[in-house]
Formats: structure tokens, C-alpha cells, sequence
């Protein structure tokens, strides 16, 4: 990325994630929880996922740091491709293997920087969590990078018809970042348990105050 189209995404993330938050507050009900958690230096976000927006809401709730994200290769070429490329984020081919891909999410997180992923691949029609496919684990094991596990509460229904009144409860979480240190041998019975491992970080953040039950999609 040369040094002017650099300056530009990081001038347009920021406008636009300031943007985004101030229209939050009008749609939703808004919160984050533990972003002590967003360390520095190379750092994989990995969150689940339930609607368009939630790229933005995790960039939002992060804040101090700019998200690169991995997108699907659709958005690429439809409407909203401008904008996805003036955030730095770059194209992923579903359903199969995407070397370029792959190495443009290592040398993000090489680079010092902090990879955005929905290990799921796609949204969840039912808001619970998914299965999750094995590249997070890999590019963070191949890197030694840390993974940070993102939760995410009701984006789905943010804009939504009889959405505004009440407004609906929207919450990120963070939770303490998961440690990843590539062991002798083969990666993908290692890469299999550090997904598990994240599966069950992704659980252990899900949405129990009993007082937001209510607003559960």
C-alpha cells in the first residue's frame, strides 16, 4: 500500500468510524465491554457474526485501533466496493483455499497490525454461535500472533422495521486474549484445538444479564 492510499484509509476509517458511532447512539442502545482486553502490537480479532454492520460496530467498539479486516470477495464488486476498499480491507474467496488472501492477512499481522475475522464465514441466522472454520487458528498460528475473541449482541437488528422504539440493546465484548505459541509437528491437529479454544471463548462471552434477554434476536 503505497504511503499516500495509507494516509487516505487511515483519515476515511477514522471519519467514518466517528460517523458510525454517533448514528449508533441514535439507532441502538449501546455498549462495550472489556476493551482493556485490545492490546498492542499483532493481534487477530476474531468475533462472531449476525449482521452487515458488524465489521463497523467492531471497529467502533474498538476504537483506538485500526481494524484491516479479511471481507468476502462479493462486496468487492458490488456497491459498497469503495468504501470497503478505502478501510483497507482486502478480498477472501469462500469455500476454498485463498493463498493470496492468506498472505495478506499474515503480513498484516507481521506488520504489527490487528486482523479482523468472523471465523463463522458467514452471518447466523439464528444469532447462536456457528462452526468455525480453521484459518483464524492458522494465520495465528503461523504467525504466533495472540487471538482476542469479540462477542457480538443484536447487530442484527439494528435498522430493522419496529426497531426504533424501543431501541435495540447492542453490545460488543472482549475477552482476554488467547495465547498462541505454534508447537513441533503438524499444524492442523494444533490449528483444530486452538479453534476449539476459541469456540469456547466466543461462548463464555455470550449474553446472560437476564435483563437483556429480552432483546435477544
Amino acid at each position: 500500500m503505497s504511503g499516500v492510499k495509507a494516509a487516505w484509509t487511515r483519515v476515511f476509517y477514522r471519519g467514518s468510524v466517528r460517523l458510525s458511532e454517533g448514528i449508533l447512539w441514535l439507532i441502538g442502545r449501546w455498549t462495550a465491554e472489556g476493551r482493556e482486553h485490545v492490546i498492542e502490537g499483532p493481534l487477530i480479532l476474531a468475533s462472531n457474526h449476525l449482521g452487515n454492520v458488524d465489521p463497523m460496530i467492531v471497529a467502533i467498539a474498538v476504537r483506538r485501533r485500526h481494524v484491516r479486516f479479511m471481507a468476502k470477495a462479493e462486496l468487492f464488486r458490488g456497491p459498497l466496493s469503495p468504501f470497503v476498499r478505502s478501510w483497507g480491507a482486502f478480498p477472501v474467496q469462500r469455500g476454498g483455499s485463498d493463498r493470496e488472501a492468506m498472505r495478506l492477512a499474515e503480513a498484516t499481522v507481521r506488520g504489527g497490525g490487528m486482523l479482523g475475522m468472523f471465523p463463522e464465514g458467514t452471518r447466523s441466522p439464528t444469532g447462536a454461535l456457528g462452526e468455525l472454520h480453521g484459518g483464524t487458528a492458522v494465520i495465528a498460528l503461523r504467525t504466533n500472533t495472540p487471538i482476542l475473541p469479540c462477542r457480538l449482541t443484536n447487530t442484527n437488528r439494528l435498522g430493522k422495521p419496529g426497531s426504533l422504539w424501543p431501541r435495540p440493546r447492542v453490545s460488543a465484548r472482549f475477552g482476554e486474549p488467547i495465547a498462541v505459541r505454534r508447537e513441533a509437528g503438524s499444524l492442523g491437529p494444533q490449528a483444530r484445538a486452538l479453534t476449539e479454544r476459541l469456540r469456547e471463548a466466543l461462548e463464555a462471552l455470550a449474553e446472560t444479564d437476564p435483563k437483556r434477554q429480552g432483546d435477544a434476536p
